[in-house]
């Protein structure tokens, strides 16, 4: 008995701690998957977006743009939980230390109060992984950020001055920060937005917003005909699939778009979509063993009592009172062995999880999923219970009665 409690608590035990996982790492897996970046870019419709893979291509633009307000209103959908960070873009051309010069005006680190609440964003939130040789710029000054590439070209360091002229005005800007990001960013400068938009003569104006939300994997199949299937569409429409989430978001800013990075996205979904899988087999590997553990020890339990069952038999024991005892047997056994393994299970997710998923910045707390899979865990104990006895359970209905009396 307590060999086959020791099997299904394993096989349990693990099974649970991986169900958990899976339900719970996804959004934190995906968190740290978005320090790679935004994966979504909300632009005018009609602008001209010049991604980084375009080897620095600019197609014209429309003569159109966004409100500066854009921002916000990303707050006030119904994905508003989905967005992560956000950070506004004004590209213009400088001339600094008399040479011309790709600028970006956006917000480094700023506070700004939305439908759902105070919300602290901008380019130091939108791309963690950059490194930084000295601090981002105060959002109301004139201190400017130079990618790494140009400032070696230019022989700047932070602390020190470059030289503007846009428009024939000529000005100074103290050097704030030196930024490795890798890319044509490297050669770039980044200044904030309220300066640009005083350079460009473009007030409360951007040209985009790149942004980095949560979203689930594109499904394989098309969106369920709504006349047909009007719930499977309903919950089609409710789930955090990319397009969805651009269609709510373009929405919240009239003559806007926006755009889902494919690839990117698409990478992040196969990460995540291989790790469940990995995660389903161990599982099902984890309860298969715990099976057969419960077979051989239920197996070994029928021979020892050979005698018993052939004593039952004689006094009239029929097969199906012979099953139910075994079943309940094993069945009791396995329950307990069910509630111990989501105690260790539960308990072996949260330390997994704490240790290997955490993101810097969002706690991890006890969430109604581990209460969730009790009944799943007692549910899977029990068919284990049943497959591990069938077969012992067939052996014993075969024993013949005198014979096992005379042995």
């Amino acid at each position: 008995m307590l060999l086959a409690l020791l099997a299904v608590t394993l096989g349990t035990g693990v099974a649970t701690a991986l169900g958990t996982l899976a339900l719970q790492v996804g959004d934190d897996l995906a968190r740290t998957l978005r320090a790679a970046g935004p994966n979504f870019v909300m632009r005018p419709e009609g602008a001209a977006w010049r991604p980084d893979a375009s080897a620095g291509i600019a197609v014209a633009r429309a003569g159109v743009a966004l409100p500066e307000s854009a921002v916000a209103a990303l707050k006030s959908v119904f994905w508003r939980n989905n967005v992560l960070e956000a950070a506004p873009e004004l590209d213009l051309v400088l001339r600094a230390a008399g040479r011309s010069v790709d600028a970006t005006g956006t917000w480094f680190d700023r506070s700004l109060a939305t439908s759902a609440g105070p919300w602290r964003t901008g380019l130091a939130k939108l791309h963690p992984q950059w490194r930084l040789e000295g601090a981002w710029p105060p959002e109301d000054g004139g201190a400017v950020v130079l990618g790494r590439e140009l400032a070696r070209d230019l022989r700047a360091s932070p602390g020190g001055e470059i030289a503007l002229e846009t428009a024939g005005r000529r000005s100074t800007a103290p050097i704030a920060a030196i930024v490795d990001a890798g890319g044509l960013d490297d050669r770039r400068m980044w200044l904030p937005l309220a300066l640009a938009q005083r350079l460009s003569g473009r007030e409360a104006e951007i040209d985009r917003v790149a942004l980095s939300a949560l979203v689930k994997p594109e499904p394989r199949r098309a969106a369920p005909d709504p006349a047909r299937d009007p719930q499977g569409y309903e919950r089609y429409m409710c789930t955090a699939y990319p397009a969805n989430l651009a269609r709510d978001l373009a929405g919240a800013v009239p003559g806007a778009e926006v755009v889902p990075l494919t690839e990117l996205v698409a990478g992040e979904a196969g990460v995540v979509r291989r790790l469940h899988l990995l995660m389903l087999l161990l599982a099902l590997a984890a309860l298969a063993a715990s099976t057969l553990g419960l077979v051989s020890t239920t197996t070994a339990t029928v021979v020892e009592r050979a005698r018993e069952f052939g004593l039952m038999r004689a006094l009239g024991a029929t097969s199906t009172q012979l099953a139910v005892l075994l079943l309940t047997e094993s069945l009791c056994v396995s329950l307990a062995g069910g509630a111990i393994g989501w105690l260790l299970g539960t308990a072996a997710a949260v330390a997994i999880r704490g240790g290997a998923f955490a993101t810097p910045g969002h706690a991890l707390h006890a969430e109604p999923t581990q209460t969730l899979l009790l009944p799943v865990a007692l549910l899977v104990a029990a068919v284990v219970a049943v497959a591990g006895t069938v077969g012992p359970l067939r052996l014993a209905l075969k024993f013949d009665p005198v014979e096992a009396l005379r042995g």
